[in-house]
């Protein structure tokens, strides 16, 4: 059983059944590709068997499993090679179809059913992932976490680490709902959880300044990754806490993989991880579904050609490079200050692709957007200082650093004219242009003809 505890991982889910067996096609129609394990790229570096449930036709409640394209042995000796690789491999217990109702008297059966797995086929643990009914049916809110601690404990006392993982829908991890009380009750005992950011429409999380960011709203995405990340692994925003070291995003491979929540620009998802970061909360990493669906193609025919982990799998310490940014816009300077309109220019950003356009960030927030220099600001109010940052993003989504701070005033409202003039006094902080350049007084004075801004650096500064 490889030890995960202390690595980045990219958790993909193999299905155990062929094209067509289970809900065949795709949400658009596209089709995934059946392969063994040995297929999956080593960036994989946890799979999860999706899936062990209640077999078909049988009047026995405990869920079980058995290969559909290999016998026990080879299956054994696939799960084998991909230990051998450092990667573990998880039997995953539910799936959207899967009805599991388990009573208390289940308890002993279901251990003695999730060890035989684990030692016929070399299992190195197991992914709750059960939906809709079967999370509250019957007693399986307390029999399967109860079965779990037991079989973790038997395989720590041989000196192995039985993982424990979920796969929540994220809603159901809010206060008070049908995963918390897995969640506790595996206190101390699970290694990571990884919601499923996806199938939620416009369902999503509720933040102040920002209104409700929706999954579904592809111009909040880096947002709502960042947002409802934070909430879950801070316990805020009425989620219960996850801690951030044991909490990995769930997003789909494609568009045929889930109905909603695919991530069109990975730079969101990268941007939003960077953020978890910058604010101490770095997560453990990334979990798809599917990677059958990473290699399968779309209802025309184009292969989607491992586009999940060929844009993440930098994450778990594969060879894909996180991808290079464009440089940072600098030399950002006002160039011309009204009552109510401020113009930036600043110095092009330069990248291994084209840079397609510039963000404006005023106050921390977006205030528009231009393919290039300069940019104007309108409606602002007069007498007030505000503070810009420009970002720069390239043909492929990749995104630069934001760039310093530019603080800029505009014009008081009892100024008549914020051009320079002679025989005017100016005060500390009073803002004019002169020359098409914008500048700020340093130290109050009565301007005379040889004062002028560009020439008197003690009396003036550059905006």
């Amino acid at each position: 059983m490889p030890d995960m505890s202390n690595r980045q991982i990219i958790m993909g889910f193999w299905h155990n059944w062929a094209e067509g067996e289970w809900s065949g096609s795709g949400y658009q129609q596209g089709s995934f590709k059946n392969m063994s394990l040995l297929d999956i790229p080593e960036h994989y570096n946890v799979v999860a068997v999706a899936f062990m449930k209640v077999a078909a036709g049988s009047t026995d409640p405990i869920p079980t499993f058995k290969p559909y394209n290999e016998t026990d042995e080879e299956f054994r000796r696939q799960i084998g090679v991909l230990n051998a690789q450092g990667r573990a491999v998880l039997i995953s217990l539910g799936g959207a179809d899967a009805h599991i109702e388990l009573s208390n008297a289940d308890e002993d059966a279901l251990v003695e059913r999730i060890i035989y797995l684990t030692d016929t086929y070399g299992f190195d643990g197991l992914d709750i992932d059960l939906e809709q009914a079967a999370i509250i049916a019957r007693d399986n809110q307390t029999v399967i976490p109860a079965a779990l601690k037991r079989v973790k404990s038997l395989y720590r006392e041989q000196g192995k680490n039985f993982i424990v993982s979920m796969a929540p829908e994220f809603p159901y991890l809010r206060n008070d709902n049908s995963y918390v009380p897995y969640i506790t009750s595996l206190e101390g005992d699970y290694d990571f959880i990884a919601p499923q950011f996806y199938n939620q429409g416009a369902d999503g999380v509720w933040v102040d300044g920002l209104g409700n960011l929706k999954q579904n709203d592809d111009t909040v995405k880096e947002d709502f990754l960042y947002y409802l990340t934070e909430s879950i692994v801070t316990g805020t925003r009425g989620y219960i806490k996850i801690p951030h070291e044991k909490f990995v995003i769930g997003l789909p491979s494609n568009n045929d993989g889930a109905a909603n929540g695919y991530a069109s620009n990975p730079q969101d998802v990268i941007k939003a991880l960077e953020r978890l970061k910058a604010a101490e909360l770095p997560i453990k990493g990334l979990m798809t579904w599917s990677i059958n669906w990473d290699a399968g193609k779309t209802k025309s025919g184009v292969p989607y050609d491992w586009e999940f982990i060929t844009r993440y799998g930098f994450i778990a310490g594969g060879e894909t490079p996180n991808p290079e940014k464009p440089s940072t816009p600098s030399d950002v300077l006002s160039i011309a200050i009204t009552k109510t309109e401020i113009a930036l220019d600043w110095k092009l950003s330069t990248g291994p692709n084209p840079i397609v356009h510039y963000w404006i960030y005023r106050d921390g927030k977006p205030a528009g957007q231009n393919q290039a220099p300069p940019f104007t600001d309108r409606n602002l109010q007069p007498d007030t200082l505000y503070n810009y940052q420009i970002l720069a993003r390239d043909s492929l989504g990749n995104s630069s650093e934001l760039s310093a701070i530019l603080p800029v005033r505009t014009a008081g409202s009892g100024d008549s004219e914020s051009e320079w003039k002679q025989e005017t006094w100016y005060a500390d902080n009073s803002s004019v242009t002169y020359l098409g350049l914008a500048y700020r007084c340093v130290m109050q004075h009565t301007a005379i003809e040889f004062w002028t801004p560009d020439k008197a650096t003690s009396l003036w500064q550059r905006t």
